[in-house]
């Protein structure tokens, strides 16, 4: 279990197959795995990312500073999403719809429709247009803010993160690119580029 205080601090993640155009979301989640907040949303794809699978030298690091909140939250995760749009995108579904509840489905609601390539499995989706394809990492967290984390909105973007939800709707996600430099996205605000003490997933 790691302990966060509020504030800035860096992020770090490895691509070990790489999914074309596919965004990344940081939020933070209860004990019951229900959504408090998002952190930032549609973190763009690195298109030059080409790790070899099961190969963890080829891997691609990725850097993204993220602010902590003056949350608290004894029993929290902080939850590293993956959609996986490039398998939406390549069934016909050019934004789909993230739905925490129904992550893993054949990409359609009709039995008979044949699945989609690169579905997880068989099983109907809930509603036409859903992410079907999603991969989530967790770290178990203590939040050490002094706000009660049932007080926070689903939206905790900061204002100068330039794929918030001013911008970008949340929980629907297409093929979303960005450039990349030296593990860093480019064209940030400084903060999201600076090195601080890191959280490794």
């Amino acid at each position: 279990v790691t302990s966060l205080k509020p504030g800035w601090t860096t992020f770090t993640w490895e691509e070990s197959i790489s999914h074309t155009a596919s965004p990344f979301r940081i939020s933070i989640l209860d004990e019951n795995e229900k959504l408090v907040t998002v952190l930032l949303d549609h973190i763009p794809h690195n298109e030059n990312s080409s790790p070899i699978a099961n190969v963890e030298k080829t891997y691609t690091p990725y850097k993204m500073s993220i602010n902590i909140p003056d949350i608290k939250c004894d029993k929290c995760t902080l939850q590293f999403l993956y959609v996986m749009t490039d398998k939406t995108v390549n069934c016909g579904i050019p934004t789909c719809y993230y739905n925490p509840d129904d992550a893993a489905c054949k990409g359609s609601t009709d039995p008979e429709a044949p699945t989609c390539a690169g579905a997880p499995n068989d099983n109907v989706c809930v509603q036409e247009g859903e992410c079907f394809s999603n991969y989530h990492s967790c770290s178990d967290v203590v939040l050490l803010g002094t706000v009660p984390y049932t007080e926070f909105s689903q939206d905790s973007q900061p204002a100068d993160w330039p794929y918030n939800s001013q911008h970008m709707k949340m929980q629907y996600y297409g093929a979303e690119v960005g450039s990349w430099s030296n593990n860093w996205l480019q064209g940030l605000p400084a903060n999201y580029t600076t090195e601080f003490p890191n959280l490794t997933c």
